[in-house]
């Protein structure tokens, strides 16, 4: 399996274990995941232009780092991070502190982070998905 098609899998089978956390009331492994998801999500449509990606976890600078080799987006990218800030550190913060630090996280804030998840996916789906020419 390519590396770019591993990361959209694992992307994937991060979305199906955030739905099955957020229904078993697992919030924070909930939150946890769904990080992920957006992560490696990001990850893979940077892979898909530039054949490799910024070794970060921040959600801030990979979308930062999609903004500039999609120039074309970089105004809708820019928009996302601007509306969507609170939701982007939320996700930020479930990724170190589901590990090391007693957050807990609730319903309400992991729904708005599923809701901004699949928001993502669509636009980079929609916006970014021309440049998934098999690698």
């Amino acid at each position: 399996m390519a590396k770019v098609d591993y990361l959209k899998k694992r992307a994937e089978e991060f979305l199906k274990g955030a739905k099955f956390y957020l229904e078993e009331g697992n919030y924070n492994l909930a939150a946890f995941n769904l990080e992920q998801v957006a992560q490696l999500y990001l990850k893979y449509y940077l892979f898909l232009k530039l054949r490799d990606y910024p070794k970060t976890h921040s959600l801030e600078e990979l979308l930062g780092g999609l903004a500039k080799v999609y120039s074309d987006k970089r105004l809708e990218i820019e928009k996302i991070l601007r509306k969507d800030a609170s939701v982007i550190g939320d996700l930020e913060q479930a990724y170190l502190t589901s590990r090391y630090l007693p957050v807990e996280f609730s319903k309400n804030r992991v729904e708005k982070m599923q809701d901004f998840v699949k928001k993502l996916i669509r636009f980079l789906e929609k916006s970014c998905g021309e440049h998934s020419e098999s690698i």
